[in-house]
């Protein structure tokens, strides 16, 4: 007899993340793949909490998320919740609900890179608008964004930053980043470093407390089967993040001079709202690109912001607000049209780098790689971006021509199976296991592109190809195979 609850015991068949450092874990993840030259290192130019295990940031996340919901009324299941960085492939970000009432939280090891990438996007294109003495160029600067339709500028270097991540867990199955020459030139002396910082930090909180939501709100069902309790534990979460806000705000605007309290809570409930849409896109961005089959456990990322902005700056909202204080408030409505606005602006072209990103459906022009030149980038090493370039660009390729990729290879029988449709004879001609068969062909099961590259590499290591081959063909198989297998959905 055992007092390890449900969710424990299930946490144990999803891999853990190591207990180093997040940023020697991704060191280490891209020296295994030969993404670094040499004895490559850098200094990552990443927030002082990725200094701990990614374990450990999620842990100080939920301690303080925890508390928050307490505050609210809502803390007596929380005793019963597990969380868990995991690098399992078919996960994003999970809340797992058990019979015995407890609740398994699972966050990927990739969600923190991708959130990163956005966060530093966002930091360093407001530092182009915000980042002066002259208040004049401020509202040039802002003027011309709003005749553009976005705050943040062009998506393509964003999309580059997360297609790259896409590419490389889809063939090698691990987390990775992007440096470039900007971040670094940026890394010391700019403030937008500190605002990409807080929106990570808020980023990070605000996954976890919605995925903790779903515990204290006691939902069963899959999120993304129900639109409102997804709403739910979307603005449950908002309320949770924003009361254990105010420290960080306050440390964010610690060197601007004459800063009162209440403009502070104000702002941070709009970083709150744009750090949950920066979220809901990594979590969409990571979900649409890995997953085959059934692996979108939420909602889409423009449906679950419109539902939370109507919830968080509804004109209900003001109703209530002049209801209770008596009288018309001119500048709380002002307040929430700017905000309204402003997230529109800000996240436009979030919503566009992602879905560009993730987009790994066959095309005569493939990815625009425009927006990662590889002689700006740091690391990985300008060679593996081009050849991350390169494969991209030949899995875009019609099934035809997949197949004659593998014309002169052991897997060649396979593939011309595979373009028949056969998919079960053409894993059988590729050697792979019955037991992996009928995983892959599973319809109740979500299956990871990456889980039919680790089936046919797997097994194509019997034909003693060469370690180039052995990297590259069983993407272009899996790639061909995956277009046919039955999606379940």
């Amino acid at each position: 007899m055992t007092d390890e609850s449900m969710a424990e015991e299930a946490g144990r068949n999803f891999a853990p993340v190591g207990k180093e450092s997040y940023a020697s874990y991704l060191h280490k993840n891209m020296a295994d793949i030969g993404a670094l030259s040499g004895d490559q290192r850098w200094r990552l130019p990443f927030p002082e909490l990725f200094g701990d295990s990614l374990a450990k940031v999620l842990e100080d996340a939920a301690a303080d998320l925890a508390s928050a919901f307490t505050t609210l009324g809502r803390g007596e299941r929380l005793s019963r919740l597990v969380v868990k960085a995991t690098s399992s492939q078919s996960v994003s970000t999970l809340y797992a609900p058990k019979e015995d009432e407890s609740g398994l939280v699972l966050v990927s090891d990739s969600l923190a890179a991708l959130c990163t990438s956005y966060c530093r996007h966002v930091g360093w294109e407001l530092s182009s608008i915000f980042e002066t003495k002259s208040m004049f160029k401020a509202f040039l600067r802002f003027a011309r964004a709003h005749f553009k339709g976005s705050l943040v500028g062009d998506p393509a270097r964003l999309a580059s930053v997360l297609r790259y991540h896409h590419a490389n867990r889809r063939a090698h199955g691990v987390a990775t980043v992007v440096i470039t020459r900007q971040d670094r030139r940026d890394e010391d002396g700019s403030r937008h470093h500190d605002a990409a910082d807080l929106f990570l930090l808020l980023t990070i909180r605000f996954l976890l407390g919605h995925e903790m939501a779903h515990h204290v709100l006691a939902h069963q069902v899959e999120c993304s089967q129900s639109p409102e309790q997804e709403s739910q534990a979307d603005f449950l979460a908002l309320q949770a993040v924003n009361l254990v806000n105010a420290d960080a705000m306050i440390q964010h605007a610690s060197g601007i001079p004459f800063v009162r309290r209440q403009w502070l809570e104000e702002c941070g409930e709009f970083y709150g709202l744009v750090s949950a849409v920066i979220g809901m896109s990594a979590v969409q961005s990571l979900e649409e690109a890995l997953m085959v089959r059934r692996g979108r456990t939420h909602r889409p990322a423009r449906e679950r912001a419109a539902r939370l902005v109507e919830l968080s700056l509804s004109d209900a909202r003001i109703h209530d607000h002049e209801r209770a204080l008596g009288r018309r408030d001119a500048s709380f409505r002002k307040r929430i049209d700017s905000e309204r606005y402003g997230l529109e602006l800000l996240t436009r072209s979030l919503a566009e780098a992602t879905d560009r990103a993730a987009d790994f459906g066959a095309s005569p022009t493939g990815f625009d790689w425009v927006g990662l030149t590889p002689a700006e980038v740091v690391a990985p090493s300008e060679s593996h971006v081009r050849e991350v370039v390169r494969l991209d660009g030949q899995l875009r390729r019609p099934d035809e021509s997949l197949a004659a990729a593998l014309a002169d290879s052991p897997l060649r029988d396979g593939a011309l199976y595979a373009l028949a449709g056969d998919t079960r004879r053409a894993m059988r001609a590729w050697k792979v296991p019955d037991a992996m068969i009928r995983t892959a062909h599973d319809e109740t099961t979500a299956l990871a592109f990456y889980a039919l590259v680790h089936f046919i590499r797997t097994a194509s290591e019997a034909y003693g190809l060469s370690d180039d081959d052995l990297r590259e063909l069983p993407v272009v198989a899996a790639t061909l195979l995956a277009r046919r297998l039955p999606r379940g959905e």
